[in-house]
């Protein structure tokens, strides 16, 4: 669910701060200042468009990391088909071999 009113926010506070200084739920706040998700995948799009572009003509993580500002590890993580999995949930039980 989006913000009744969207709009990118350039704040330093994160949404705990926020829903502290304010006396209201870190989810109530977030629900107020989310990015729809339509918006957000298209700002994906566009981010992830050049540094693909870039690996098709054959440049390496760094020197697209150079060109885009980011660094190699963000470069892999946008060349990336999935998302990393969180580590919590890599982790195996004692029953699992």
């Amino acid at each position: 669910m989006g913000a009744l009113n969207p709009r990118r926010r350039a704040t330093s506070k994160t949404a705990r701060e926020i829903a502290a200084d304010m006396g209201l739920s870190e989810r109530t706040i977030t629900g107020l200042i989310a990015e729809p998700r339509a918006d957000y995948e298209q700002r994906a799009r566009q981010r992830r468009a050049p540094v693909i572009q870039l690996r098709l003509q054959g440049w390496t993580y760094r020197e697209i990391a150079a060109q885009t500002g980011d660094t190699p590890a963000i470069v892999g993580r946008l060349l990336s088909p999935t998302p990393p999995q969180r580590r919590m949930g890599r982790c195996r039980t004692a029953t699992q071999h």
